[in-house]
Parts: C-alpha cells; structure tokens; sequence
C-alpha cells in the first residue's frame, strides 16, 4: 500500500471528492440517520493498493473519525495488523457501519413523503407529526416583488443598491431592489 496526499499549495479537484459524494447521496437514498456533509470533511489522501481499487480517506472535523471510500462509492474499514506484513488492511463494510465507525452524529430523520410535500428542514407537519411547530408559508415571488402579506422591512426603491428586507416567522429574506 501506498498512500498519496494531496498537494498543500494546489487547489482540490472534483475527483478528489467524487467518492465522499457518492457515499453522501447512497446515505440520503438509504434513509440513514447521518447525514453526509462535503464540507465537513478533510482529504487526507487515497490509499493506492496493487490489484485491488483505491481507497480514498476523509477525515470528519467534528468528530476526527475516517471514511475510507473507493472511487465507486463503496465504504471500507481499516482493519490494523500488527503482525502482518503491512499496517493493516482495508475490508469493505456496510455504508452504516462505515458512517457509525467515522462517528457522524445522527440526523433527523426526513420522510420521503415530506419531501414530496414541500416540507423543507426541521419544521413544519412532517417533523412534528403531531401538528406543533407549523413553518411559515413560503413566500411567493409575486410577494417578494411587491411586499405582500410579509412584514415589510428597508424598502427604497429609488435608490441604486437599495435593498429589500422581507420577514417570515423565524426568516429573514433580503433582496436588492
């Protein structure tokens, strides 16, 4: 085994990512608790093993686990030898047990059926199924353009620059006029 970083003073290329965000779209099909954040990762390197794929490693910078990925999206473990001939070795794993070896912390769940309604986030009927804690109504772009039933907020629209402020419950729309 061989293992490449990358360069510190080169700019990351999308290849470099390309398996963390297959992992991150294969959890969010799955409906597995984690989420999969890119930008809460670090490249550490890939792993280059003679006749068997590469693996790429992300380290989490929250909770300082890895995710050891091959470039087709499928999740390793790294299993130490401390006898062999090597290190140790990659074995592949289930994506929820390489997303709980990496200690991802748990996500809310989102139901499908919340996504296919419109629900967006935490709030609103489909996180809270009793009924508390409803989302404001998502403005239109015919209220955004003239005010609407929002809160009006800064409006001047005489001036270069001016801006729009809009407010929605717990949001703050800003929109330059």
């Amino acid at each position: 085994m061989e293992l490449w970083s990358p360069p510190h003073d080169a700019p990351h290329l999308l290849e470099w990512w390309r398996p963390l965000i297959l992992v991150s779209r294969r959890a969010r099909l799955a409906g597995l608790p984690w989420a999969v954040h890119v930008d809460e990762f670090q490249l550490t390197g890939r792993v280059r093993r003679r006749g068997r794929p590469d693996v790429w490693i992300y380290e989490h910078h929250g909770e300082g686990g890895s995710l050891c990925i091959d470039a087709a999206g499928e999740t390793y473990r790294f299993v130490a030898t401390p006898r062999g001939r090597g290190v140790g070795q990659f074995r592949r794993c289930e994506l929820a047990t390489a997303l709980r070896l990496a200690g991802l912390p748990p996500a809310v769940p989102v139901r499908r059926a919340a996504l296919d309604a419109g629900a967006v986030g935490t709030s609103g009927p489909a996180a809270h199924p009793a009924g508390r804690g409803h989302a404001p109504p998502t403005p239109t772009a015919a209220e955004l353009a003239d005010g609407g039933p929002a809160t009006p907020g800064a409006r001047d629209e005489g001036r270069p620059g001016a801006v729009r402020t809009v407010r929605r419950g717990h949001l703050t729309l800003i929109a330059a006029v």
